[in-house]
């Protein structure tokens, strides 16, 4: 029998490709099974798959093909076929262009192909590639003849592609330059000191164009340039040539017509990555029609301006005119654009902003007062009386309540007049409203109606955050509380958006109640999260009542938030302390309980009398052992007990550590052989010494690692370490158990949460020796912490203490 091995030597070196030519059933392929390969297709092959570069092969009269890792890239979505499939089954779209070749390749003739273009098929879609390879026969001494195709090949597209784009691109700028007319090459050689221009560049500076293309010296053209320009500009030269940084300068030449031409110049320096030598080379362009464009434009600007002057003074006459006048008054055009607005009306409404459409008049905050059948009701943007006219009314009114620009909180009552403005023809060509300011008149209408309620409202609650509303819901007000509680800058409008500070599983309940209290008036009442300044969302009571007219409908709503996030955080803190000590007590009950079980039994069969000596001694050491578990576990509890009561006192002296470590491991050594663990000691061969309770301390070790033997799995690996740091020293107790999860951790050294860890208890048990631990390593003034990866990975903690000096 053949060697699988010795078979497919050739392809140890093939990589994936190797792997998979090994992989393959050969028994039904064209080709046979490989041990009856030729030695010439195996040792071709095997220089194939061994080669870096992309090569192929073929063999045999159905071409059949063979490729290494290199060539895999220029496959695309064909890499996944089989090896060994016929080369034109393979590129069936090429092989009309390239079978004529591969049969004078199989007649013995070579082949080189350079930049090939053609379209392949190996993305799903047809794209144009181009390959640089060669086509070379396949000798086999063996059977004498050509039996197959070598082939190396490598894509160059890339490069083809680079190369047509640089040729249009510079084909691109000679047209542009050719078209442009007014853009001129140079280039100054900073070995030689040659200046060459082309015929543009020549025609700016008036130089004779041959001289200019064979070259001159660079003085004939800086000797062109305007006296004025001329020392700025030579030397932006020697600095961009020193510097070798951009040169951009703009100056002026003085033509034979009498006028100035200008230049913009840019260039810079440019070195020959073979020679390595610098030219200074850039472009020229002709901006006189620019430059000319500009000073047009200055001077209809300074017209403009001048005409703007005789303007302001007419509208400054017409400004002293209304601002004698005793009532606001605004004048819009058709558009609903505010062209005027008198002093009277500025001081009515504050510095608002000049609208520039009707729908900009939703600035504009007004509420409708009682007399308009709908008070409380804001003020629409197209319900204004200005806005009305432009509709179409020749004149129309209102009453109402309206707060100031820049005045928040401040209300004002103001009657307002609207007319339409006609032209000579009769047609419409704005507005002109007249505001009448009634604040003392309507406050002393409802002054007596109102004092009650907002005393009223206002003394429930001062409190807590106070806000308000209008009928319709929308908030205008909230008092500071309000900025404090939630951090908003005080500079924010009360009517801004509330909702996102509102918890956004809390928010869609809200919004519903709100919305139900608005339409039936009835008062608001419940409970929601509520972000604090502190980024926590914190619990409040959001309770509202409004504030009715004389029919019984609501005007205004005001409202109050409480926080009773401590109250309701702390009930929940309760329950579940609660619950943790039924389920301890529960635990211990079973605990106490299960060895009940084993005594009463042996005592009975003791009591009968009936027992030979050997069943008698077995009863008697399971009342023994049973009795000794429960006393361990009572002996907990009162350890426990007494520690959290500040009952023990330490016996405090300098203790050797390394004694305290093998007392403990001497304790713990029965469970961890039990166990069958593998324990090991990790220390940097120090002997400190720490100032504490040596029996204390021995029991904190012991507890440790008695705690790591019980919740690792058997055959574990428990690591107990011993570290010094300044002033420090460290203990460390590792293990690979069952590990503690991310939602114990936080709490494993509580009284009432250890018994979580494992639900079965079959570690047995009360779970208080980690609480224990805490407690004395806290009594000695160190500190003690729990890391794990999480469940099933494992649990480390650490003990440190105070060091003494040695």
């Amino acid at each position: 029998m053949n060697d699988p091995h010795a078979l497919f030597a050739f392809s140890r070196n093939g990589g994936a490709t190797g792997a998979r030519l090994r992989a393959q059933d050969w028994s039904s392929h064209p080709l046979g099974p490989v041990e009856g390969w030729p030695a010439a297709l195996r040792t071709t092959l095997g220089i194939v798959l061994g080669s870096a570069f992309p090569t192929f092969m073929t063999w045999g009269p159905g071409h059949h093909l063979f490729h290494n890792d290199a060539y895999l890239p220029m496959l695309g979505r064909k890499a996944g076929l089989p090896l060994g499939r016929p080369y034109a089954e393979v590129w069936d779209e090429v092989w009309s262009d390239l079978a004529p070749y591969v049969d004078k390749v199989m007649q013995g003739e070579s082949f080189f192909f350079e930049n090939y273009a053609t379209t392949l098929d190996r993305h799903g879609q047809p794209d144009r590639a181009y390959f640089t390879f060669s086509f070379s026969p396949l000798h086999d001494a063996e059977h004498a003849g050509v039996k197959g195709l070598l082939c190396t090949v490598i894509e160059v597209t890339d490069k083809v592609l680079a190369l047509a784009r640089h040729k249009e691109a510079e084909e691109r700028l000679a047209l542009s330059l050719e078209a442009s007319g007014n853009i001129g090459t140079w280039s100054y050689d900073l070995e030689t000191g040659a200046t060459h221009v082309d015929e543009r560049f020549a025609r700016l500076f008036q130089v004779d164009a041959a001289l200019a293309r064979s070259g001159t010296e660079l003085a004939r053209f800086t000797g062109m340039i305007h006296p004025d320009d001329r020392g700025a500009i030579l030397a932006a030269i020697d600095h961009a040539i020193a510097t070798e940084t951009l040169y951009d300068v703009e100056y002026r030449i003085p033509q034979r017509t009498g006028r100035d031409a200008w230049v913009n110049a840019r260039g810079k320096v440019f070195r020959d990555v073979d020679t390595g030598r610098r030219r200074f080379a850039g472009v020229a362009v002709d901006i006189t029609d620019r430059k000319c464009a500009e000073q047009r434009r200055i001077d209809s600007e300074q017209m403009a301006a001048a005409a703007s002057r005789r303007a302001e003074e007419s509208t400054r006459r017409l400004d002293v005119l209304l601002d004698a006048a005793p009532v606001g008054i605004i004048y819009v055009d058709m558009t609903g654009k505010l062209l005027i607005a008198n002093a009277f009306n500025r001081s009515i409404w504050g510095e608002h902003p000049a609208p520039g459409a009707v729908d900009q008049y939703a600035e504009w905050k007004g509420w409708w007062l009682d007399e308009s059948g709908q008070p409380g009701k804001r003020v629409g943007p197209h319900e204004w009386p200005i806005a009305r006219v432009l509709r179409g009314e020749e004149a129309a009114g209102c009453v109402a309540e309206i707060e100031p620009f820049g005045m928040p909180g401040v209300r004002r009552s103001i009657l307002v007049q609207a007319a339409v403005i006609r032209n000579e023809a009769g047609e419409p060509i704005g507005g002109v409203a007249a505001n009448i300011e009634i604040t003392a008149q309507v406050a002393a209408e409802r002054a007596m109606k109102d004092s009650e309620t907002r005393f009223r409202l206002i003394a429930n609650n001062i409190p807590q955050i106070v806000w308000a509303a209008d009928a319709a819901g929308e908030n205008d007000y909230v008092n500071n509380r309000w900025y404090e509680y939630t951090g908003v800058p005080a500079s924010h409008r009360a009517d801004e958006d509330f909702r996102p500070l509102v918890h956004r599983d809390d928010l869609p309940l809200l919004e519903e109640r709100w919305r139900h209290c608005i339409a039936t008036g009835t008062q608001l009442e419940l409970e929601h999260r509520l972000r604090h300044r502190s980024g926590q969302f914190r619990w409040v009571l959001n309770r509202a009542m409004p504030a009715l007219d004389s029919a019984g409908r609501p005007t205004r709503w005001l409202g109050t938030l409480t926080d009773i996030h401590d109250k309701k955080t702390g009930e929940e803190a309760l329950r579940q302390e609660s619950r943790r000590k039924d389920d301890f007590l529960a635990m211990l009950a079973h605990e106490l309980r299960n060895p009940l079980a084993p005594i009463a039994s042996a005592a009975h069969m003791l009591a009968l009398g009936l027992l030979n000596p050997d069943r008698a001694r077995q009863s008697s050491e399971v009342i023994v052992r049973q009795v000794a578990h429960m006393k361990s576990l009572v002996d907990d509890l009162l350890d426990v007990s007494r520690v959290t009561r500040g009952l023990v006192q330490l016996d405090l002296g300098e203790v050797d550590l390394a004694g305290v470590l093998a007392s403990a491991i001497e304790q713990v050594r029965p469970l961890v052989d039990a166990r069958g663990h593998a324990l090991h000691l990790e220390t940097d061969y120090v002997n400190p010494t720490v100032r504490g309770d040596r029996v204390r301390l021995v029991q904190i070790v012991a507890n440790l690692l008695a705690n790591a033997a019980k919740y690792t799995p058997p055959g574990g690996i428990i690591a107990l370490s011993v570290g010094v740091l300044p002033g420090r020293v460290t203990i460390g107790v590792r293990d690979n158990g069952i590990g503690i999860g991310p939602e114990v951790l936080p709490h494993v050294f509580g009284l009432f949460t250890q018994a979580e860890r494992t639900p079965d208890r079959s570690q047995g048990g009360l779970g208080l020796g980690l609480a224990l631990v805490q407690s004395l390593v806290q009594l000695h003034g160190g500190t003690v912490s729990a890391a794990s990866a999480g469940a099933g990975q494992g649990s480390t903690f650490t003990v440190t203490l105070p060091a003494l000096a040695r």
